[in-house]
């Protein structure tokens, strides 16, 4: 590791307007889909890997929103934020501004009470 990336590595960061459903990692949608019952229409985790290599908006979209369909209890979205909270500190980022779609979960039936 370089100077300057060590230095970079321990500066303080701040992530800013940050959507929460946009974290979620292969290997936990694979474990939210397992607990709820659904199939991804990926064979592996190494399979859903390679499409977070996307070239075009709309493949980004495709995956964000599949991935937002393992989102379906309460302890799924804590899980995805505890996952994500976690990764952050181990980076180094002090301030977040999450953010999260409702309207995207009640359009597919996702109850949600402020």
């Amino acid at each position: 590791m370089s100077d300057l990336t060590g230095f970079i590595e321990r500066l303080p960061k701040s992530e800013l307007h940050m959507h929460i459903e946009g974290s979620l990692e292969p290997e936990l949608m694979f474990r939210l889909a397992a607990r709820n019952g659904l199939t991804l229409p990926y064979p592996s985790i190494a399979a859903l890997r390679q499409a977070y290599n996307f070239t075009r908006l709309q493949d980004f979209l495709d995956l964000y929103y599949r991935g937002m369909s393992v989102l379906r209890t309460e302890a799924d979205f804590y899980d995805l934020t505890s996952a994500y909270l976690a990764k952050v500190q181990a980076q180094g980022v002090r301030h977040v501004e999450i953010f999260f779609d409702p309207q995207a979960h009640l359009e597919r039936g996702i109850r949600w009470a402020p």
